[in-house]
């Protein structure tokens, strides 16, 4: 079964198609990965804590957050959100 660790690649040709949502659903995936490697809804304010703890965040994020969250839930939601972006 793939975990979030399995998605903390460069998504490529998303279904967004804007490389900085497909940054911040890359950010999404190394967090989800590294605080348990479960799959789970992640809020704003946690992913601002563990993006201030990497460096580099900016509120800009937060749209781009809000568009592709629901894409970061689930492996299933993962592969809609870009079909090549699992790496076993």
């Amino acid at each position: 079964m793939n975990k979030p660790s399995n998605y903390t690649s460069k998504p490529w040709n998303s279904v967004i198609g804007k490389w900085e949502a497909e940054r911040i659903a890359q950010n999404i995936m190394v967090i989800l990965s590294r605080t348990g490697n479960e799959w789970r809804q992640l809020s704003w304010q946690e992913y601002q804590e563990e993006r201030q703890k990497d460096g580099g965040f900016t509120q800009m994020e937060e749209p781009y957050f809000e568009q592709v969250v629901s894409y970061c839930a689930s492996a299933e939601d993962a592969n809609r959100f870009c079909s090549s972006w699992c790496k076993e």
